[in-house]
């Protein structure tokens, strides 16, 4: 028997990992466990320090960052992932389908950095229940929180928030600008009960 996924894209920083604690509170008894980019990805690679900065600034096979700035002269850093890194985000989605595929029930905080990791996570899921979300947040509000927060350099979100979405069709889309967490995971609650 095969378990439900639900994927929560965005930019970093827009409230995937509350909503994810939320809904997780609400479904109990039932057992709906929390995954994602920051554990099947980022967590897994090596570590980046004052040491070995230099290394992760500059093109490499993983991953590395850039610096610019936009035509409104606003701080952009972009993530670039390279071939080694882009076989450890099919690895991640692999992950998501095995535990789908032994019947565990998932929500997922997922940043659809490079469109075709989407294209990939359709079809190693095309035989399970797998419903798409669309976490948005204005750029303004989302900027405030990553400065706030400090776990990314200010810019990183601004980097990925216009292309983040792509041009994928969502089951629900939700503003974590106008509803808290626990209303939203109300919403997601209610999407799949209804289907």
């Amino acid at each position: 028997m095969s378990g439900t996924v639900i994927i929560l894209n965005g930019p970093s920083g827009s409230g995937k990992s509350s909503i994810q604690k939320a809904f997780q509170k609400l479904m109990l008894p039932n057992l709906w466990i929390k995954v994602g980019i920051d554990g099947l990805f980022d967590a897994v690679m090596p570590d980046i320090n004052l040491e070995n900065i230099s290394y992760w600034q500059s093109k490499n096979e993983i991953r590395w960052v850039e610096e610019s700035k936009d035509d409104k002269n606003n701080k952009v850093i972009t993530l670039f992932i390279g071939p080694e890194g882009e076989r450890v985000a099919y690895g991640m989605n692999s992950a998501i389908a095995a535990y789908v595929a032994n019947g565990c029930d998932l929500i997922v905080d997922y940043i659809a950095y490079n469109q075709e990791w989407f294209k990939d996570l359709e079809k190693k899921c095309s035989d399970f229940k797998i419903y798409y979300v669309s976490v948005n947040i204005s750029l303004d509000t989302l900027e405030k929180r990553e400065e706030q927060r400090g776990t990314s350099p200010r810019g990183h979100a601004r980097s990925h928030y216009f292309n983040v979405y792509g041009d994928k069709k969502y089951n629900l889309v939700v503003d974590t600008g106008k509803y808290s967490s626990q209303e939203i995971a109300q919403q997601l609650k209610t999407m799949i009960e209804g289907t």
